[in-house]
């Protein structure tokens, strides 16, 4: 089998949260409905003659979301136009929480989807309905309510059981052959939940296809949510959910220190699972034995986070370009806006830290 020893990682999901007193939530309302209103936003409109450049060309379709945690939510379609593609990137808004004790604007998009200029047309979209002094709060006040991170690993890599430090439960899910087709840590309603398996089996299965020189592809979804710290803070404090993440090669099964009860667990369910049957100190144990099978299947340690930021091939995803690791630093990096949004401004100066 091939393999080309590299690994990849981007964002393909992130939602923060804003505080906005109630005398501004009123101005941002009355901004995005304006775009609602506006001929040129209302999705009825043909867009043959859209301006990918405009920002003030975009889509927006307002609803209400079903047991939602917000009264008004915006889906607005952002253009993008570059050489890789052309087309909208989503971007959703929802203000005005149930709880009214809550003082919150929502905002989510997938960064892996921005494209070239996407994390510029974003800054003046924020500005635009916002306005300069709230958005220049964005990136070091905006707290990470979600994020979801994709890894991809491109090298061989052996039969192993994942543990994720703080999480009572797992999942195994095997393939009609008995072979574990994914690991799942944590459930949807975990603030962090992890899943591993083999993309390139799942994308053989899809295209009812063997390839005897097919690389290999491991991939690792990671979703984070209520985070608590803001985008200034993603590099050093991310890093801290990736140290509580272990993986384990599978001949530990094959130790007769851990009883037949908690490897057949492991087997069924998941360290996780088996683990959380165990008292506190037998626990305990089995984790430091565990630790004889310890490995890292990622070349470049996600475990240590910023080491493998610095060192893995980072992507946006499909389009393979360069942008999404910025994400929040394309969100947040306010050092490019248009005249329009400018006129009598100093340029607002939201860059991510070179080291990321």
């Amino acid at each position: 089998m091939k393999s080309k020893h590299r690994t990849e990682v981007f964002f393909d999901k992130v939602s923060f949260t804003v505080p906005v007193a109630e005398s501004k939530r009123i101005k941002v309302k009355d901004n995005i409905f304006k775009l609602l209103n506006s001929e040129p936003n209302n999705r009825a409109v043909n867009k043959v003659n859209s301006d990918p450049y405009d920002i003030d060309d975009c889509r927006v379709r307002y609803y209400k979301e079903k047991n939602g945690r917000y009264n008004h939510t915006f889906d607005i379609d952002i253009p993008i136009h570059s050489n890789l593609q052309q087309g909208y990137f989503n971007f959703k808004v929802s203000i005005y929480p149930r709880n009214k004790s809550h003082n919150f604007i929502r905002f989510e998009f997938n960064p892996a989807k921005l494209g070239k200029d996407g994390g510029f047309k974003i800054q003046a979209f924020l500005i635009k309905i916002l306005g300069v002094k709230l958005a220049r709060t964005v990136f070091y006040e905006a707290r990470i309510t979600r994020l979801d991170t994709t890894i991809d690993c491109h090298s061989a890599v052996g039969k192993y059981y994942m543990y994720m430090k703080g999480v009572s439960c797992s999942e195994i899910i095997r393939g009609t052959d008995g072979e574990i087709e994914s690991q799942i840590c944590g459930s949807d309603r975990s603030d962090v939940r992890v899943t591993a398996y083999d993309k390139e089996e799942q994308t053989k299965r899809q295209l009812h296809s063997v390839d005897a020189e097919s690389v290999s592809w491991v991939r690792l979804e990671i979703v984070n949510r209520d985070l608590g710290f803001a985008m200034v803070d993603i590099r050093e404090k991310l890093e801290n959910h990736f140290k509580k993440l272990s993986f384990y090669r599978d001949d530990f099964l094959a130790d007769t220190y851990f009883d037949d009860d908690f490897l057949a667990a492991a087997q069924a369910d998941g360290l996780n699972t088996a683990l959380s049957q165990l008292h506190r100190n037998e626990r305990k144990r089995y984790l430091r034995r565990l630790e004889h099978y310890a490995f890292d299947p990622y070349p470049s340690n996600p475990t240590t986070y910023p080491h493998f930021f610095n060192n893995a091939s980072i992507s946006s995803g499909a389009n393979g370009s360069n942008s999404s690791i910025r994400l929040l630093g394309q969100a947040g990096s306010f050092s490019r806006v248009s005249a329009s949004h400018s006129v009598g401004l100093r340029p607002l100066s939201f860059a991510v830290p070179s080291r990321v």
